[in-house]
């Protein structure tokens, strides 16, 4: 069938198999086959089946229709007026029957490759984006859902089934209940931006210096999820760092909002390194800063009981690939 032959996804017909077929299609089947070879034995050949059979099954079928379909001869068989129309009829009738196959394989393959992922903003474009074009390109009819933001509405996402991975950096003092794999990636280092003409701009930076501007922090942590972490003490130390009790605060769940911000103010942003050539298409530069700012390990989470499943286990393949080529990223696992 001209479907079968453009897409590999369609399963082809065995019409030496009549499992799942009534009689009546096969029938049907057979005798769509030797109207068009219009010689038994020909027909017989092809359907892999034996001529007395083949011409048993076709009066079977003229006495269950009450109609002549061959007019026989010693030349050969040729087709009545009703014979020619349940061949154009019948053909109708594979044909939709074949659409049929396609389109329910179309769903089967979409089901089953279909991939739910979740990743912080900062990962996406590096990262993932390439990622999930590759993921297309191998599985064309795989549905495809992607979820943007803090890693730990991430994690509550995963732990409920809403997604099956994600890219972020590891959680310290993740509760040891949640069952989950976490496999490093990569070691992250964070910048801190600022806008082009910012007072900061043009000389080294510590710490300290950045107490007189507000910071903006992207997707930080929601109380409604902090649940999910046993050991408060890792987040609490790096928010005395920054010393966010005592400055203004602007926080958002968009990196565009963010930028926004970023550029009609003097704040602040900490922010993963690797975003810098992204963040320069914007006017929003990072500071030169003379100690380490921040430094973690980025990695996927997922459910250990599916990290053997073909997609992820492709999915997860691509990812290290990616992070392998991508200059941005230093690998380091």
């Amino acid at each position: 069938m001209t479907l079968q032959s453009q897409n590999p996804i369609v399963p082809s017909i065995d019409k030496s198999n009549d499992h799942g077929i009534s009689i009546v299609d096969k029938l049907l089947q057979q005798f769509l086959e030797v109207a068009t070879s219009k010689n038994l034995s020909q027909a017989a050949k092809r359907l892999f089946i034996s001529q007395p059979t083949l011409t048993h099954n076709m009066k079977r079928l003229e006495a269950s229709l009450g109609i002549e379909l061959f007019t026989r001869s010693s030349t050969g068989i040729t087709l009545t007026e009703s014979g020619v129309l349940l061949h154009d009829q019948a053909r109708i009738m594979q044909r939709i029957y074949d659409q049929t196959l396609h389109k329910l394989e179309f769903i089967k393959q979409r089901s089953e490759r279909g991939l739910r992922i979740g990743s912080g903003h900062a990962w996406w474009h590096p990262l993932l984006r390439h990622v999930l074009q590759q993921y297309r390109q191998i599985h064309s009819a795989a549905s495809l859902n992607v979820d943007l933001g803090n890693h730990l509405r991430l994690l509550d996402m995963l732990l409920n089934g809403d997604i099956d991975l994600f890219i972020g950096h590891e959680i310290h003092g993740l509760t040891h209940k949640s069952g989950l794999l976490f496999v490093p990636l990569f070691l992250s280092n964070d910048a801190v931006f600022v806008r082009q003409g910012h007072p900061l701009l043009g000389k080294p930076c510590r710490h300290s210096d950045l107490l007189n501007y507000p910071s903006l922090l992207v997707t930080p942590d929601e109380n409604r999820y902090l649940h999910l972490v046993d050991d408060l003490q890792p987040k609490q130390q790096q928010r005395s760092m920054l010393q966010l009790n005592e400055k203004i605060i602007y926080t958002s769940n968009s990196i565009m909002v963010s930028l926004d911000i970023i550029r009609d103010t003097n704040a602040v942003m900490p922010y993963p390194r690797c975003m810098s050539d992204y963040f320069r298409g914007f006017g929003i530069q990072a500071l030169e800063m003379v100690e380490r700012y921040n430094k973690g390990i980025v990695g996927i989470y997922l459910p250990g009981e599916t990290a053997d499943d073909p997609h992820i286990a492709q999915i997860l393949t691509l990812i290290r690939d990616q992070v392998n080529r991508q200059s941005s990223l230093v690998a380091t696992f």
